[in-house]
């Protein structure tokens, strides 16, 4: 319970969110149109035959709108995001989350494939990488590739933020 005047604890403050831009989204939702547009007719013309309804026919489509479907949101739901508890890095299948205390330095990413990205390195040793934090990402997030400079080394705003908001942490001043 919170003392009379005080702020209720709202939980962790959001500091910086990439994932899927705007475009990306319209792309995979006329996708879906495409995809779905023939299948209803096909499903329509199965229920509707004169003899008899075919209900096998009818539910064929199902089976590649479910398969193609569910591979189209996979790739909207990768997601890195900073907020003042820690770090949290969402791939297709996984999700993994890093609080503040847990994180002993953010770096930046030299290896040519995740060029540019956010590299989380744990107390423990771990090495936590976002693949959506890359140079090669920066158009999926909405974003800028001259954000990563000439040579596509330097901090752009996904690292930018995660080092900001951790040096604040470290300095108490989050």
């Amino acid at each position: 319970m919170n003392a009379p005047g005080a702020e209720p604890d709202s939980g962790p403050r959001l500091i910086y969110r990439a994932g899927p831009s705007t475009l990306y989204k319209v792309i995979v939702a006329v996708l879906l149109l495409i995809l779905i547009v023939p299948l209803l007719g096909w499903t329509a013309l199965a229920l509707l035959a004169p003899e008899r309804p075919m209900l096998l026919l009818a539910a064929a489509p199902l089976v590649p709108l479910v398969l193609f479907g569910g591979m189209l949101l996979l790739i909207l739901r990768p997601a890195f995001t900073v907020t003042s508890r820690g770090v949290e890095l969402r791939g297709c299948f996984s999700t993994r989350r890093v609080e503040w205390p847990e994180v002993r330095v953010v770096e930046i990413d030299r290896y040519w494939f995740n060029r540019g990205g956010v590299v989380i390195v744990t107390l423990d040793g771990r090495r936590l990488k976002s693949a959506l934090t890359n140079s090669h990402s920066t158009l999926y997030r909405g974003e800028s590739p001259y954000d990563h400079g000439p040579d596509l080394m330097h901090a752009a705003r996904p690292a930018r933020a995660a080092i900001e908001t951790h040096r604040r942490w470290l300095h108490g001043t989050l």
